[in-house]
C-alpha cells in the first residue's frame, strides 16, 4: 500500500457522490424495531430507516394491495340452525381459516339461519376460491364435530348451493340476506 492510495480512494468516492442522484433515503441497520413514525419524512420499519425521495407524489402511483368482501352462506337444510356450541366453533374455525390463508377476518356474525362475515384478502385472491375454501373447511369441521347434521345431509357440503359475496366492508342488509335466502330456497325447491 503506498501513500497515494488513500487519496485515490477519496477522489473516487467524491466522483461517485457527484454522479449519483441525491435523495433523502438513508439505510441503517439498528436492532429490529416495530414500524414507528420518526418524522414526516422518515419511518423505521424492520430495522431500516426509509425517507421520502424527491419525486413528486403525483409521479408515484400506488394501488391497494388488499380488497375487502362481505360474504354470506346459509345452511343447506332450513332446520340446521347455527345455534348453541356451533356458533362459538364457527367463529373460531373462521379465524383459523383466515390466518391459514393470510386473510384478515374483520367481522363475523353467526345467526341461526346464516353465517355472515367480512374479510380482507390480498388483491390477487379470487373471491370464488375464498368461498370454496371456507365452505370446504367449515363443512368438514361441522360434520366431524356435529354428526347430527351429517345424518340428513349426504352431500358433504353443509352449506346451501350458491353464496353471496359483495366487494366492500359494509355488512349486508337484512333485506339482502332475506332475499338471498328466499332465492336459494326457491332454487332448492323448498319454498
Amino acid at each position: 500500500m503506498n501513500a497515494l492510495e488513500p487519496e485515490l480512494n477519496e477522489t473516487k468516492r467524491e466522483q461517485q457522490e457527484r454522479s449519483e442522484p441525491q435523495t433523502d433515503l438513508q439505510v441503517e441497520t439498528p436492532p429490529s424495531l416495530p414500524e414507528i413514525k420518526k418524522s414526516e419524512d422518515e419511518f423505521v420499519s424492520s430495522g431500516l430507516i426509509v425517507g421520502k425521495s424527491h419525486e413528486s407524489e403525483s409521479d408515484v402511483h400506488q394501488y391497494p394491495a388488499e380488497v375487502s368482501y362481505s360474504c354470506l352462506l346459509i345452511p343447506r337444510f332450513p332446520d340446521h340452525h347455527l345455534a348453541g356450541d356451533i356458533t362459538e366453533d364457527l367463529m373460531e374455525w373462521m379465524k383459523e381459516i383466515c390466518i391459514s390463508y393470510s386473510w384478515r377476518l374483520d367481522t363475523i356474525v353467526v345467526r341461526p339461519g346464516y353465517l355472515h362475515w367480512m374479510l380482507t384478502v390480498p388483491l390477487t385472491e379470487n373471491p370464488a376460491r375464498v368461498m370454496r375454501l371456507v365452505r370446504q373447511h367449515t363443512s368438514e369441521k361441522i360434520f366431524n364435530d356435529y354428526p347430527r347434521f351429517k345424518r340428513q345431509n349426504m352431500s358433504g357440503d353443509f352449506w346451501a348451493p350458491g353464496f353471496y359475496i359483495a366487494p366492500g366492508n359494509q355488512p349486508l342488509s337484512l333485506e339482502n340476506i332475506s332475499n338471498f335466502t328466499l332465492t336459494i330456497r326457491k332454487q332448492q325447491g323448498i319454498f
